[in-house]
C-alpha cells in the first residue's frame, strides 16, 4: 500500500529528541506509534495492539508478551507480532538463562522482536535465531534486524482470550498516552477521530487537543 494512504501516530525523535527512551513505558508508547496506521478515507486503524498478554487465564504472571500487534490486512496473513521489551542488559541476560518466556508465545507469532532502549543491550552474535531487533531512531523505532517469518500453530483458546483482552485494556488506556489520530471520511471536508469517528476534537480519545480547543 503507498505510504501517503496512511495517517500514522507522530513519530517523535527519542535518542536526540524532547523524549528519551528511560524504561518500558517509553518503549510501549513506541509501540503503540509504530503500530498505528489508519487509512485515509476511512476510521480503519491496521492494527490491534496489545500490552501485557498473559499467555492463558488466571495467573500467569511470569509468563507475559510486553507487547502484540495483529495485522487486520489479509494480504499480511493476518500476521502476528509478538514483542519482548528490555531496557537494561541485566534483564536480556535474564532473558537469554531462562528462554521459556518467549518460548511460550513464539510457536503462535509469525514475527518475534526484541525491542531494546539501547542497542549496546544486546552484543553481537546474542539475538536467537528469527528474532528481529528494534531499536530507538530519531523517527521512532527503527529494525536494526528484521525479524524472520515463521509460520505458526494456531493460538490457542486461553492466549486468544487473554490476547482480546489485553487489547480491550490497552485501547481503554491509550487516551492516557497519547491522543488518537485523525482521519478524514470520504467527501467530507473536516477530519474526524479515528477510533470512534466523532468530529475532532474528540473528548473522549483527544483530551488534550480537546483541552486545548476549550482555551
Amino acid at each position: 500500500m503507498p505510504e501517503q494512504l496512511f495517517q500514522t501516530a507522530p513519530q517523535r525523535g527519542r535518542l536526540t529528541g524532547a523524549r528519551s527512551v528511560a524504561n518500558e513505558r517509553d518503549l510501549l508508547d513506541l509501540l503503540l506509534e509504530r503500530y498505528t496506521a489508519v487509512r485515509e478515507g476511512t476510521i480503519a486503524d491496521r492494527w490491534v495492539r496489545a500490552e501485557h498478554v498473559a499467555v492463558g487465564l488466571g495467573n500467569f504472571r511470569d509468563r507475559v508478551a510486553d507487547f502484540i500487534a495483529v495485522d487486520r490486512y489479509p494480504s499480511s496473513g493476518l500476521a502476528i507480532h509478538g514483542h519482548e521489551v528490555k531496557v537494561s542488559r541485566s534483564d536480556w541476560l535474564a532473558e537469554l538463562r531462562d528462554p521459556s518466556k518467549a518460548a511460550a508465545f513464539t510457536p503462535y507469532m509469525h514475527y518475534w522482536w526484541l525491542v531494546v532502549s539501547d542497542p549496546a543491550i544486546v552484543r553481537e552474535g546474542e539475538l536467537p535465531g528469527g528474532w528481529g531487533l528494534l531499536v530507538p531512531g530519531k523517527a521512532g523505532l527503527r529494525a536494526k534486524t528484521k525479524a524472520i517469518r515463521s509460520e505458526p500453530a494456531p493460538l490457542p483458546a486461553e492466549l486468544s482470550v487473554s490476547l482480546m483482552a489485553a487489547a480491550g485494556r490497552t485501547a481503554s488506556r491509550e487516551p492516557l498516552r497519547r491522543d488518537a489520530v485523525t482521519a478524514r471520511l470520504d467527501r467530507e471536508p473536516h477530519r474526524r477521530c479515528a477510533l470512534c469517528g466523532e468530529a475532532v476534537p474528540c473528548m473522549i480519545h483527544q483530551p488534550r487537543a480537546a483541552a486545548r480547543n476549550v482555551r
